[in-house]
């Protein structure tokens, strides 16, 4: 399991650091950087449930065929 988390952590780290960074840089220019940040990661978590669920329902589809 370990090796898996480390090929994943290898393979997403330049492709993440190409949208973190521009974020980054938009959230520290921005007048109010603490509620930019926060305005990002509640758009980053809906994402994430939004992807859980929908990663459930075909679960779900799945066991049911």
């Amino acid at each position: 399991m370990n090796n898996v988390i480390g090929i994943l952590e290898r393979s997403s780290g330049s492709e993440l650091r190409r949208v973190v960074e521009p974020l980054a840089s938009y959230i520290c220019a921005t007048e109010r950087p603490r509620t930019a940040l926060l305005s990002a990661l509640a758009v980053l978590f809906r994402e994430v449930e939004a992807t859980n669920k929908a990663a459930i329902g075909h679960f779900h589809t799945l066991l049911e065929n």
